[in-house]
């Protein structure tokens, strides 16, 4: 049976406890996405919401499952690690996990205007 390969790019982001929630989302995302490979993280302000700053990067590679999958898989992670929309709604964000491109089709379109993602997009693409 011959899989197909797809292109993933996702952006992650904590505003609490954010270094070890990145760390272990990377680490989740991992052992689903083996071929990910993982931006620097950012310091940057929060977007939107009146929160402490977050720590954000970006994780791009390819998966062999279809598109409604990973966007399960995400929504999984994010769970496991407790994030919630109740605490979102009050600026709390345990880890958010965006799935900014998907193949050639980009989601998200007001993400990709942030500078940051610019940036990390750009050094991703140099390494």
């Amino acid at each position: 049976m011959n899989q197909q390969t797809h292109y993933i790019l996702l952006a992650l982001g904590s505003n609490v406890a954010a270094e070890l929630h990145i760390e272990q989302a990377k680490a989740r995302l991992s052992a689903v996405f083996p071929q990910l490979r993982f931006s620097r993280s950012l310091i940057t302000p929060a977007i939107g919401i009146v929160s402490p700053p977050f720590i954000n990067c970006l994780a791009e590679g390819y998966c062999s499952v279809p598109l409604e999958e990973v966007i399960v898989a995400l929504k999984d992670i994010e769970a496991q690690m407790g994030s919630v929309s109740e605490e979102r709604k009050k600026g709390i964000v345990k880890i958010d996990i965006d799935l900014l491109q998907f193949d050639n089709t980009k989601r998200k379109a007001d993400d990709w205007s942030r500078d940051y993602i610019q940036l990390l997009l750009n050094e991703l693409s140099c390494k």
